[in-house]
């Protein structure tokens, strides 16, 4: 499996068993996503969901971060056009995942913020580390998420969403335990085997009723989903444009 004719240069690929493991793989920069990870990611999804050589599919990454979100500093120096089209590479990988036909894992090893924290929540099962953190730090930056109150809201009553989005708070591994966004805390040293683990147990169910399932899922929260990607796009323009 390659991203295309050419090297992966954002993320790296193994193989354990029949479960793909993708690590993200930009660590000086705490594995923020920018525009080629985006589209390495992309490709590497819509690969493995046709491999049938790979059962499923585990997301983890290279440092001491998972993953600080879509990359700041690409995001600020956008003029209005590149933003849109930026929203709309954003709103494409996302989709890809969504529609990813197999079970797939994430080993959240660290910061797990921004986008990162959406790869994490699009996610069938989260494993993580003590060490890892989550939070939409957005608003902290001058910067918008239209799909945070969305994708949180999925997962916990809307008053603790709005209050995790609009403070930036950073939630601990034990607090997001309490709360279903994580399934289990292992230690750092285990995360992978135990994710891989976890990913090979999901892929023993009948995958053709799992595959049914994971798009039913789908279906049923796609309303939301676009209006966030729609909303997204048009916050982001006017945020851009009172901060002059």
């Amino acid at each position: 499996m390659n991203c295309s004719s050419r090297q992966c240069s954002t993320i790296t690929l193994h193989r354990h068993d029949s479960v793909l493991v993708v690590h993200l793989n930009r660590p000086d920069q705490l594995n923020a996503i920018n525009r080629t990870m985006r589209e390495d990611l992309r490709q590497v999804f819509d690969q493995a969901g046709h491999d049938d050589e790979v059962s499923a599919l585990v997301l983890a990454a290279n440092g001491r971060a998972f993953c600080a979100g879509h990359d700041v500093k690409e995001l600020l120096t956008l003029s209005p056009a590149e933003a849109n089209a930026v929203m709309l590479e954003i709103g494409s990988l996302y989709r890809v995942i969504r529609a990813f036909p197999k079970p797939l894992v994430s080993a959240l090893n660290g910061l797990t913020l921004g986008g990162g924290a959406a790869l994490a929540l699009f996610s069938d099962s989260r494993l993580a580390s003590p060490e890892f953190e989550l939070g939409f730090p957005e608003i902290d930056r001058g910067l918008v998420s239209a799909l945070a109150p969305w994708l949180l809201g999925l997962f916990m009553p809307q008053a603790i969403a709005h209050q995790i989005v609009l403070s930036g708070a950073r939630l601990s591994a034990e607090h997001c335990g309490q709360i279903g966004l994580v399934d289990a805390t292992v230690s750092r040293d285990e995360l992978l085997s135990r994710s891989s683990s976890a990913a090979l147990m999901l892929a023993k169910k009948p995958q053709a009723a799992f595959s049914l399932m994971k798009s039913r899922f789908a279906t049923v929260t796609e309303a939301g989903f676009l209006e966030a990607l729609q909303a997204g796009a048009a916050m982001q323009e006017l945020a851009r444009a009172q901060r002059g």
